[in-house]
């Protein structure tokens, strides 16, 4: 029953092919066959692929079947004939790597059909686009029908009647175009991301993803996929058109974002998020094969390309001077995805002309690009020479302010100076002068006891005071008033001690060698332990000769100073138990002021040795 059912549904198709049939082509040339067929549109049924129902066929007169993505199904029917008598073998080519299913039928659909397209690779599949060979016997004719589905990708394409070997020749060639277009595009891609790993600068990893997207798209499109790639791959592939014009979008978002330096706050940015945001949910509602539609995100991509345009031409507006190259360079690639667009909703067909117009207009404005990565480059360079000589001036500015500050704080600070050495001159004369006071009225009660132990004491005091008031009289007579000579100073003050015990009567001999410089603290310190060592020696080691040496030495030793006072009388057994106010004083002034230590040897002769730190 089913046979006969199907038996006479054919018989009515013949009958109204017969009656709406194009004149038969003779397959000894090569032609265009859609201008010579009868097409007819009928609902996809997916459940067979033989006609269930007749449908309404007229002849087509046009070079191109385009009707974009559609869910119905194509045929087309067309009769070849021989009038030679010779065999001749053809091919019939469809102009379309991306459809699905192509069946052809000879004079009856109920034969086994050739298939072609996507769902039906051959083993030997090579070419771009799918062909069926065809051989008509001598002084014969064969009527062809054609059924065409295609559910994910647009359905554009032409039919042609063409000599195999030409055609194989011309469709290696177009490989290697292609083939050369996605290398060259490639090369670009990976120089980005290069680029993006040396300079960390985003915009340059964005592109690299924009590119491969576009290779990835564009060799489905090229059919370039359909060849080199394995064919699991290649059914997956089939049903992702949403997906692949999804990451087209979505890198070109993020690559425009940072290229052209939108700022957050911006409106601008609150549209490319959404343009980032679209693609994302469309592939969630729209992938699957029950949900399929790819206009919806056809046509997020063609407001994208508008808006992107419009975006760059508004940065190059507001300053952003590396927006002129991109907007040349996406202009050249607005015009190829605009004629995508309208190929793909069925409008034109101009692509059948310019299939790879878009790899060839991607290599353009990569290069184009290119030159705005280096124009980036010499604008950055410009800016941050700019940037250098404005700090430079702001440096010599402020070095000539900080100059003129460092002058006037030199000039208070030297006008303080020169006050406090005056004050601390001042400061000095007044001790100097107290101290002669002093020592003038310790003279002149001297001078007035005839107390013999007084007049003693009275000079030891007399002799302490007075090297105390050296030291004030030699900061008066220098410019330092911090550091004191101690060669002039201890030979002052021994000249005054030599004076006042009448050393030269007694035959006493005092010798020095000094060689420091001491801070004003230190030096009236070593000054009264020397007045007070000398004055012991000249009372202790030559009570019964009248007569000796006595040698004074002041000398630095690596971090130490060394004074040592000796004299050349009889030494004495020393009596702890019994410390005379002298020698109370001596080690006062060495353990608590010098903060030295003194060393005391006094057998054959007496000699003090006192090492003080620096």
């Amino acid at each position: 029953m089913k046979i006969a059912v199907n038996l006479l549904f054919f018989i009515m198709f013949f009958l109204v092919s017969l009656l709406h049939a194009s004149d038969a082509v003779s397959i000894n040339q090569t032609i265009s066959l859609l201008e010579h067929s009868d097409t007819c549109l009928k609902e996809h049924d997916s459940t067979t692929t033989q006609l269930r129902k007749p449908c309404d066929l007229a002849p087509h007169k046009k070079r191109y079947m385009n009707i974009g993505i559609t869910q119905k199904e194509i045929w087309v029917t067309f009769t070849l004939e021989n009038n030679t008598s010779a065999p001749i073998e053809k091919i019939l080519l469809i102009t379309s790597p991306m459809l699905e299913h192509i069946a052809l039928y000879k004079d009856t659909y109920n034969d086994t059909p050739q298939l072609r397209g996507m769902l039906h690779f051959v083993d030997n599949h090579h070419t771009l686009f799918p062909y069926f060979p065809i051989t008509i016997a001598p002084h014969s004719k064969h009527t062809y029908f054609m059924n065409i589905k295609s559910t994910f990708t647009p359905v554009d394409f032409a039919l042609y009647l063409k000599d195999k070997s030409t055609f194989l020749k011309k469709d290696r060639q177009q490989q290697l175009v292609n083939i050369m277009l996605i290398g060259f595009i490639l090369a670009l891609a990976v120089y980005s991301l290069m680029l993006f790993f040396y300079v960390k600068d985003k915009s340059y990893l964005y592109y690299s993803l924009y590119l491969f997207a576009l290779i990835y798209q564009q060799m489905t499109y090229l059919g370039l996929t359909q060849i080199y790639l394995p064919l699991p791959f290649v059914m997956i592939d089939m049903q992702i058109p949403v997906l692949k014009v999804a990451l087209l979008i979505i890198t070109a978002a993020l690559f425009a974002l940072h290229f052209l330096k939108i700022d957050k706050q911006d409106l601008l940015y609150k549209i490319y998020c959404l343009f980032i945001a679209a693609p994302i949910i469309e592939v969630l509602l729209f992938s699957a094969p029950r949900f399929f539609n790819l206009h919806a995100v056809i046509f997020t991509g063609a407001l994208f390309i508008v808006f992107n345009l419009t975006a760059g031409i508004l940065s190059y507006k507001r300053g952003i001077r590396q927006a002129r190259l991109f907007i040349v360079g996406f202009s050249i690639v607005v015009v190829s995805y605009a004629l995508i667009i309208l190929d793909a909703i069925g409008i034109t067909s101009v692509m059948q002309h310019f299939q790879n117009i878009l790899m060839f207009g991607t290599a353009l404005e990569a290069l184009i690009l290119s030159l705005a990565f280096a124009d980036r480059y010499i604008i950055l360079q410009e800016a941050k020479a700019k940037s250098d000589a404005r700090l430079l001036a702001e440096s010599e500015n402020r070095a000539a302010i900080v100059k003129e500050e460092v002058k006037e704080k030199t000039r208070e600070l030297n006008s303080a100076l020169h006050t406090k050495e005056m004050l601390i001159q001042e400061i000095h004369h007044r001790v100097k002068n107290n101290l002669q006071i002093i020592l003038s009225m310790i003279r002149l009660q001297n001078d007035g006891t005839d107390n013999v132990l007084l007049r003693e004491k009275l000079t030891n005091l007399e002799q302490r005071i007075n090297a105390i008031a050296k030291t004030y009289m030699m900061l008066l007579e220098t410019d330092d008033l911090e550091q004191i000579n101690m060669e002039d100073y201890l030979g002052a003050l021994f000249q005054d001690i030599a004076d006042a015990y009448a050393f030269k009567q007694h035959n006493i001999d005092l010798k020095y060698d000094v060689q420091a410089t001491l801070p004003l603290k230190q030096a009236v310190y070593v000054g009264l332990i020397v007045n007070e060592l000398v004055t012991n020696a000249y009372k202790h080691a030559f009570r019964h000769t009248n007569k000796g040496t006595i040698v004074v030495t002041l000398y630095k030793k690596e971090a130490y100073y060394v004074l040592t006072v000796e004299d050349s009388g009889k030494g004495y057994v020393p009596d702890d138990t019994r410390m005379s106010l002298g020698l109370k004083l001596l080690r006062a002034l060495v353990d608590e002021q010098l903060e030295g230590r003194l060393e005391i040897s006094t057998v054959p002769n007496t000699k003090y040795t006192v090492r003080f730190a620096i």
